[in-house]
């Protein structure tokens, strides 16, 4: 038990209490990365005032989550910020399941669901306790003084009860003594709405639950009671296996023949070129636009098949091992190019109908998962297959950081323009509706003297519809900030003079855009051939 429990109750209730003042009714930005910093350095901060060692990997995992928890001020396209997000909260999960131990660079994929697991149960639980019990210098329990953080607590409200009447008599007087402290009270006044008590009741209610959590949470952290042991032998299954090496050998067949069918069919008419599909009647369009999605799930659904059975099937005699272990090489291989095909549609879709954000995230997925795959091949080869756990965090981690590199949003401006320029159709609607971290890429593009006067005419209409919406917007509260905004900004003011020739006006609540003389809806049909 911890030397002074009131300290982690009141480092829980500054980290429940930022909850609310830097995310209620407010959008994620800088605040995430504030409220993420305290959470973590909150954390260490215990752990240090209880003299309880973090080790380097502990810190190393704390910069991978401020690192993730940026991304929200970085960017304004809703999956980067959304991943940033979750996987910032879910390493913070593991940050508090192992801060004392730094294993969770060793754990199996179970290990890390266990310790998900015995932290909730924590947070839940731990609370109860932890002002029945004290602690010596020397570390043993010994009964807490009578009352403990409450009798301390006691005097302060009554003090409060009767301080407020007498302090609000003697504000009415000088209230009526002096008309601007009068005015400067009722502007004080006008914070504390009794109409708003019911969500003032709402939001205390779950401030003192987070409290709650996080005070189960903290204490977990810097004095586990259960904590998940790095596993000696990472290859040991966590359950006993009970499925017969012949019923596992022959799942992994079956599907391994019918993955060699559907390549030879993709080596056939995909990867084959265009002439060998037409042959059979579709279009090269019509046979690529189909099916990316379907084969990730597919790619997916095989690697959790293949972890599942290597957790289940008995392999009692080295020959059964090597079986199982080339028969999991060559699903995998074949996974591989299954992914490949996937990837190969995907690059054709975008090349015939442009970018979107769901395709890009597809296009940034799919190498991940690549990785991931040749890791498991590496694993399973090198008969270390209880690595694939920090593999895939790891891959996981890279997923998320790469959101915050790459710049969704400005990729699909510049490959859609690059399309336009090739005598494509460029969807000018679409540009519209994308968030401001499009804004650097558009003003590039606007600049490019390889554009056509249609093309350069289009885009002004996007910056100046962009800039007169942006502008029309309520002003943005400080934990609210994002480097993206700030930077669009920037450039949109840059780019005032030459987009007064793009005017724009509200007409009965829309807004209109006059192009070349042309006036048009900003969101209607902007599409140029």
């Amino acid at each position: 038990m911890p030397k002074s429990p009131n300290r982690f109750w009141i480092a829980a209730l500054v980290i429940a209490w930022a909850v609310d003042f830097f995310f209620y009714q407010k959008a994620p930005g800088l605040s995430f990365l504030l409220w993420s910093a305290l959470l973590v350095g909150g954390a260490f901060s215990l752990a240090r005032a209880e003299r309880v060692r973090v080790p380097p990997l502990s810190i190393l995992l704390a910069a991978f989550i401020l690192l993730l928890a940026a991304l929200p001020f970085l960017r304004r396209e809703p999956f980067s910020i959304f991943i940033g997000i979750a996987l910032a909260l879910v390493l913070s999960i593991v940050l508090v399941a192992t801060l004392r131990s730094g294993s969770w660079p060793f754990y199996r994929v179970w290990d890390y669901l266990a310790a998900g697991f015995w932290v909730v149960i924590a947070s839940l639980s731990r609370p109860f306790g932890l002002n029945r019990k004290g602690a010596t210098a020397e570390g043993e329990s010994r009964p807490a003084k009578r009352g403990g953080f409450w009798r301390g607590a006691a005097p302060v409200l009554r003090g409060l009860l009767i301080a407020l009447p007498i302090v609000a008599l003697l504000a009415a007087l000088l209230a009526s003594a002096d008309l601007i402290f009068a005015q400067r009270l009722d502007k004080l006044l006008e914070l504390i709405r009794l109409e708003k008590l019911p969500e003032y009741i709402l939001r205390l209610f779950y401030i003192l639950v987070l409290a709650y959590i996080f005070t189960g949470a903290l204490l977990h952290a810097v004095f586990p009671k259960r904590e998940v042991a790095r596993p000696a032998d990472p290859n040991q299954p966590v359950i006993k296996p009970f499925l017969g090496w012949t019923e596992a050998g022959i799942v992994l067949a079956c599907v391994a023949a019918l993955f060699i069918f559907f390549v030879v069919l993709q080596v056939q008419y995909l990867f084959g070129g265009e002439a060998n599909i037409t042959a059979t009647g579709f279009t090269y369009s019509e046979y690529a636009r189909r099916g990316f999605s379907e084969l990730i799930a597919v790619a997916v659904i095989s690697l959790l098949l293949y972890l599942g059975l290597g957790e289940i099937a008995r392999r009692e005699s080295p020959r059964q091992r090597r079986a199982f272990s080339l028969l999991s090489v060559l699903l995998m291989a074949l996974v591989l190019v299954i992914l490949a095909s996937a990837f190969q549609r995907l690059l054709l879709y975008e090349t015939a109908y442009g970018f979107t954000r769901l395709r890009t995230y597809s296009f940034i997925f799919i190498p991940w998962l690549a990785l991931l795959l040749l890791a498991t091949i590496v694993f399973e080869i090198i008969r270390q297959p209880g690595r694939f756990g920090p593999a895939l965090l790891l891959a996981a981690l890279g997923y998320g950081l790469t959101f915050g590199a790459l710049n969704v949003d400005g990729l699909i401006v510049r490959q859609n323009i690059q399309r336009a320029v090739r005598g494509e159709e460029l969807d000018g609607v679409y540009l519209t509706t994308l968030s401001s971290d499009a804004v650097p890429a558009l003003a590039e593009m606007f600049h490019q003297p390889s554009l056509t006067e249609d093309l350069r005419a289009e885009l002004g209409a996007v910056l100046a519809c962009r800039q007169a919406i942006e502008g029309n917007r309520p002003a943005e509260k400080w934990q609210e900030l994002s480097l993206s905004a700030v930077r669009a900004g920037n450039l949109m003011e840059q780019l005032t003079p030459e987009l007064r020739a793009y005017p724009v006006w509200q007409e009965s609540g829309i807004w209109q855009v006059r192009v070349e003389g042309l006036q048009r809806n900003c969101f209607g049909e902007l599409r140029i051939n």
